[in-house]
């Protein structure tokens, strides 16, 4: 073994996006749609801003037919044919800018399912080594991108339960975090807090 292949190999163990790869499912084999549901996949996407680990969220527009004003992680339908994450990535590239090439595909977690509007969906999670200084909301499908902390994200005293809203909730930007992205969120933030918080 050559010093520099050893070396390259201490940097990737010691790296934290290395050992978030290993609690995560591998995008290649990340498990199964449920069956007769409609196939969705999302991207929570990692990424530094000020020395802190963000995740962008995107915000609908309120004008919507389909889950108006919600909060939710870039993400959509996938495809006939379509391999999930790269539905991930493209629906990323579409709805905030981000081009599925500046994406690293770390892993994926938990199938969840909706039974309101019938979604089974995958939640990948990637991360963007240079983001941009504003992501760039699809003014068709967006009021606008919320960058969140996982500091916050990951602080249980940030969720409550509030009225009118089932289930735990974190509020930011204006907009609130709940249902469906929440229970997405409380698969896959306990390894992401694991190797980065």
């Amino acid at each position: 073994m050559t010093e520099s292949h050893y070396s390259n190999g201490l940097r990737d163990q010691l790296h934290p996006l290395s050992a978030l790869r290993q609690e995560l499912r591998s995008v290649d084999d990340w498990g199964v749609f449920r069956r007769g549901a409609r196939a969705a996949a999302v991207n929570a996407i990692l990424y530094r801003r000020e020395g802190r680990w963000c995740i962008p969220f995107v915000v609908r527009r309120a004008d919507l037919r389909s889950h108006p004003g919600q909060v939710g992680l870039p993400g959509g339908n996938v495809r006939p044919g379509e391999g999930a994450w790269a539905a991930a990535a493209r629906e990323t590239e579409e709805e905030i800018g981000v081009p599925g090439s500046a994406l690293e595909p770390l892993g994926a977690g938990p199938v969840v399912y909706t039974a309101v509007s019938n979604y089974s969906v995958v939640p990948f999670v990637s991360s963007l080594a240079d983001p941009p200084g504003a992501f760039s909301a699809d003014p068709h499908e967006l009021d606008g991108v919320v960058e969140v902390a996982l500091a916050r994200l990951v602080d249980e005293a940030e969720w409550r339960e509030r009225p009118g809203l089932p289930g735990p909730q974190l509020a930011v930007g204006g907009v609130v975090i709940w249902g469906l992205t929440a229970r997405i969120l409380a698969g896959i933030l306990p390894p992401i807090a694991g190797a980065l918080a």
